[in-house]
């Protein structure tokens, strides 16, 4: 399989290195420092937002390297991540009919996302 065809699919390769952090309990800024590449490139090329075929290159083969991986397999890799669960949400019939949440409390939710985020990695 050759470089030029993951970058046909970066999108799909972009999918597949970020199951390959999450299996491994990596976090974005670890998988960074131990590939080298810059947290901003990463999140690109997760993205598949990556548009130079030489810059694309030089990345993912650090990848490469770095999980003791070929092309193929990144292409085809199998996530070993368990299938997200999804959560029902009971709503309650009390609230006011034009009850807006606030911007502090939509902030406190999002860092409370952030946290469940961190421990679906850990823990799942």
């Amino acid at each position: 399989m050759s470089m030029e065809l993951l970058f046909e699919n970066r999108k799909r390769v972009g999918e597949n290195i970020l199951n390959i952090i999450r299996d491994n309990g990596y976090t974005k800024s670890s998988f960074s420092r131990l590939t080298g590449i810059s947290r901003p490139t990463l999140d690109k090329l997760i993205r598949g937002e990556v548009n130079s075929l030489a810059t694309f290159k030089t990345h993912i083969q650090k990848i490469l390297e770095s999980q003791g991986i070929n092309e193929e397999q990144l292409m085809n890799y199998v996530p070993k991540c368990k299938a997200k669960i999804e959560f029902a949400f009971v709503l309650s019939d009390n609230a006011p009919e034009n009850h807006v949440i606030s911007p502090k409390a939509q902030e406190m939710f999002d860092v409370l996302d952030d946290i469940v985020h961190l421990c679906e990695l850990y823990y799942n």
